[in-house]
């Protein structure tokens, strides 16, 4: 079976919105053309092939140029840049103390960071990459429940011994809980 010419070009330097477009008008340009239905397949399988062939053509920097171009991409390095900055704030603060800590500022950066990548997974359908990050989303939120739960039981402690001193009159040191 011969296939007609087509009067749309198609270029290699085509972005996925034009090359689209130029698809949609191969299919109109077929059907106009009252060619079979297998005439038809045949046109869209070419075009298709013809997509994949010029992506494999390009160079890496012509797809990170592409790449940059998707307002998703920026998202999602904003979420990466996010999450990494928890790890920033953990060795600043561990410097600090002299000793490792963890802030609780760590846990509010994971949820954040960890919520964006999670809508950045779904945007790319990646069911790995969402099912890591909802499980992480899980976590960091029972940690800082038990960190908040621990410090209200410290802030318990503590208004009873300073019932107890102040009956007795007695002082002690206000010492927090461990963040951690």
């Amino acid at each position: 079976m011969v296939l007609c010419a087509s009067p749309v070009s198609v270029r290699a330097d085509e972005s996925a919105d034009e090359f689209e477009r130029t698809r949609q008008e191969i299919q109109e340009h077929v059907e106009q053309s009252k060619l079979s239905h297998d005439e038809v397949t045949q046109w869209i399988d070419f075009a298709e092939n013809l997509k994949h062939t010029v992506k494999q053509k390009l160079t890496p920097w012509d797809r990170l140029v592409r790449a940059v171009r998707d307002p998703w991409v920026f998202f999602g390095l904003a979420a990466q840049a996010t999450f990494m900055m928890r790890f920033v704030l953990q060795i600043v603060a561990s410097e600090r103390k002299k000793k490792s800590y963890v802030p609780i500022g760590f846990w509010y950066l994971s949820i954040i960071g960890g919520a964006m990548l999670f809508v950045y997974a779904l945007q790319l359908r990646d069911p790995v990459f969402v099912l890591g990050q909802g499980l992480g989303l899980i976590i960091y939120s029972r940690n800082l429940m038990l960190i908040y739960r621990r410090r209200g039981a410290f802030q318990d402690s503590m208004a009873i011994r300073q019932q107890r001193n102040s009956e007795s009159g007695e002082t002690s040191p206000q010492d927090g809980p461990n963040e951690t």
